[in-house]
């Protein structure tokens, strides 16, 4: 009787255990979809993007002048600024222009809702000038500026996610006109994509971005580390040459240009204005015989700048665009990049 008495008030006490303290023995607490793409989209978005392939095609498939887009490159790094909350980024965005480049800077964040399945994406922009990495410790949300009604709100579709302003919310004086915009931003793994579209607010007429209304397509961007050899040693020859670069450029078109200092092994007796550039190609059409599809490649260029001023192509290389590595041996320069910086690479069998 006394064991029986024993083990219904041991058992009471644990049930009561289990009663009053649920959140002990809690395996988690669901969030809402808002909550994890925030997550997502903050490890996402940093990067650089760069319009590389969009630009090129648009000239080689002769479209019209106005549909043609210009080239623009976009770096997103996520900064430490306190004044403006957990997930802070600088948004530095440049385009060349028939002016020459035209560079812009902002701040932008990220906080989940309004509702549960919503991201907001807010942007603060230095109208004048940059905004430099020792302000960011000071800089407030009302040293730069920001328009009621111009948020992004994202939501996930697929693989990627998709931010839209509010129709015609965001309302602002622009070149001494009222406008309104109903811009769209895409993010995925592998691009972002914009329309910036501004309309005046009295007849409607848009007035900025490309004549088909076409959005940006920026694709997102891979850093090389290359350097470049004069002459291209090659094949265990003991001769003199100079490395020039240990320099990091992007696969969207990243471009390091140097004037060699000439050391008469082959022949070369003045110095050269010499150049490599990465891309990354993404193709726009077919250009196969047959019909055949052509595949996307990683391409790396050779290229020199003559004394009348026009730039010379030598040759190129190209492979897989998902490899890591790629050179060329011209045997007057020789060129290699890799992902992994030399100092980095560790030994194989």
């Amino acid at each position: 009787m006394r064991i029986l008495l024993r083990w219904s008030a041991a058992a009471g006490l644990l049930l009561a255990a289990m009663v009053t303290a649920p959140a002990a023995l809690a395996q988690g607490q669901d969030s809402t979809l808002g909550e994890r793409s925030l997550v997502i989209m903050a490890e996402l978005l940093p990067g650089i993007y760069d319009n590389i392939n969009q630009n090129y095609f648009d000239v080689r498939r002769k479209l019209p002048d106005a549909d043609r887009h210009p080239r623009i490159n976009t770096t997103i790094t996520r900064v430490t600024a306190p004044a403006f909350g957990e997930h802070v980024f600088l948004w530095v965005n440049r385009s060349s222009t028939a002016a020459g480049e035209q560079v812009s800077y902002r701040i932008a964040t990220l906080e989940a809702g309004p509702g549960s399945d919503d991201v907001t994406m807010k942007h603060y922009l230095r109208m004048q000038g940059s905004i430099s990495d020792t302000e960011l410790a000071t800089l407030k949300p009302a040293d730069l500026r920001r328009t009621d009604g111009c948020d992004y709100v994202f939501r996930r579709r697929a693989d990627h996610f998709r931010g839209v302003q509010g129709s015609k919310a965001c309302r602002f004086d622009w070149e001494g006109q009222a406008v309104y915009t109903d811009n769209e931003i895409q993010l995925s793994p592998t691009s972002l994509w914009f329309i910036d579209h501004k309309f005046v607010a009295r007849t409607g007429r848009r007035i900025t971005g490309v004549a088909s209304g076409e959005p940006f397509w920026l694709e997102r961007a891979r850093i090389f580390h290359c350097y470049a050899d004069v002459p291209g040693v090659g094949g265990g020859r003991d001769i003199p040459f100079r490395r020039y670069g240990d320099v990091e450029i992007h696969d969207k078109g990243g471009t390091y240009w140097f004037t060699t200092s000439p050391t008469g092994v082959s022949g070369d007796t003045s110095p050269r204005e010499l150049g490599i550039r990465l891309q990354a190609v993404t193709w726009h059409v077919l250009n196969e015989k047959g019909g055949n599809f052509n595949r996307n490649s990683l391409v790396l260029y050779a290229m020199e700048k003559l004394p009348d001023g026009s730039v010379k192509e030598h040759g190129y290389a190209f492979t897989d665009p998902a490899a890591t590595r790629i050179g060329n041996n011209l045997k007057w320069m020789l060129v290699n990049c890799a992902m992994t910086r030399r100092d980095l690479a560790r030994p194989e069998m």
